[in-house]
């Protein structure tokens, strides 16, 4: 048995019916990385194979996994298992039948809305007002729907309007992403939020969920010397320690073990474990081998990661680089 963390993020598919210039997915930046998409008998393999290794819960991602017909088997798949399962889309092919099939199974959803009046900007797709019924229509059927916004320079200054609108049309959850550099996203580094930005993002966060009584969190982690104010969150969590290999891991859509969604290197295939036990890369983010040489003395490291360590690769050359907040262009 090798240990793994309990949760496995499992990206179903290259394919997406979106075109986000922030999109971070690997394949994006380079055609060569798609290789061969596994069918639905190879993904029961690698449920049953980390299932066996104490993996618990299981998010479903791509690309967007509604491109693969046969989700709905995997899912019933994954359930059947008694594993806990969460499905992260962009929202664009669900309609209410599928939406009847979520709340049959009790499987949480997460829907993408990155903006209102930049939604198109960013994905190339207007679905906004998809979206927002989506987020309506789950929560009548008692399905738990978050939605994830991804945050960058073009809709900051929409973002207290955005989270508002999430919530009163029926989103119970808020998740932020900071504009990471990445996939797609590489070409479009001018769109990346600085230090001062991401204050904004925050301090805008805990207004709207405070007054409207709700919660949130950041989805990657930051630095702790780069928030100003940490005492003022009570309403949007931030993590300072990277999860990667330690909290969850991912497998991509041709079965190779990663670190995390922003990584771009493959580690070892899912029926190849045991190259797990001796991978450099691997040990580095268990152990939290990876701090930038700047923190090494500080008297907090226990507490933070110096930010994002796979960002910090993309963006710089190597995860124990500054994060992409402490760039000054």
């Amino acid at each position: 048995m090798i240990p793994l963390p309990e949760v496995a993020v499992l990206e179903l598919t290259y394919r997406c019916n979106h075109r986000c210039f922030f999109c971070s997915c690997p394949w994006e930046a380079e055609e060569s990385y798609r290789l061969q998409e596994m069918p639905f008998s190879e993904w029961q393999l690698v449920v049953d194979t980390l299932m066996a290794n104490g993996v618990k819960t299981f998010t479903l991602t791509g690309g967007e996994p509604l491109m693969r017909e046969d989700l709905k088997d995997l899912l019933r798949y994954l359930a059947g298992k008694g594993a806990s399962v969460n499905l992260i889309s962009n929202g664009r092919a669900i309609d209410d039948s599928f939406l009847d099939f979520l709340a049959m199974w009790q499987i949480p959803l997460s829907v993408s809305m990155p903006g209102l009046r930049t939604f198109h900007e960013h994905t190339g797709v207007d679905n906004v007002s998809h979206v927002l019924s989506l987020y309506a229509k789950a929560h009548a059927r008692g399905v738990t729907v978050n939605a994830n916004i991804a945050v960058t320079k073009k809709n900051l200054p929409e973002l207290y309007e955005t989270i508002a609108y999430a919530l009163l049309n029926g989103a119970d959850y808020v998740l932020l992403n900071r504009f990471l550099p990445g996939g797609r996203g590489l070409s479009n580094e001018e769109y990346l939020l600085t230090r001062e930005e991401v204050n904004e993002m925050l301090d805008i966060a805990e207004e709207v969920l405070s007054k409207a009584g709700r919660y949130g969190h950041v989805g990657t982690e930051l630095p702790l010397c780069a928030i100003d104010h940490p005492e003022r969150y009570e309403h949007i969590r931030v993590s300072n320690l990277c999860a990667a290999a330690k909290g969850f891991f991912v497998v991509d859509p041709s079965g190779y073990l990663k670190v995390c969604n922003h990584s771009p290197t493959r580690l070892c295939r899912y029926d190849a474990l045991e190259k797990l036990r001796d991978h450099p890369y691997w040990k580095a983010f268990q152990g939290r081998n990876y701090l930038p040489d700047a923190c090494r003395d500080c008297d907090k490291k226990a507490l933070c990661d110096g930010g994002c360590r796979e960002a910090a690769h993309v963006f710089s050359g190597s995860y124990t680089d500054p994060d992409p907040i402490f760039d000054e262009g």
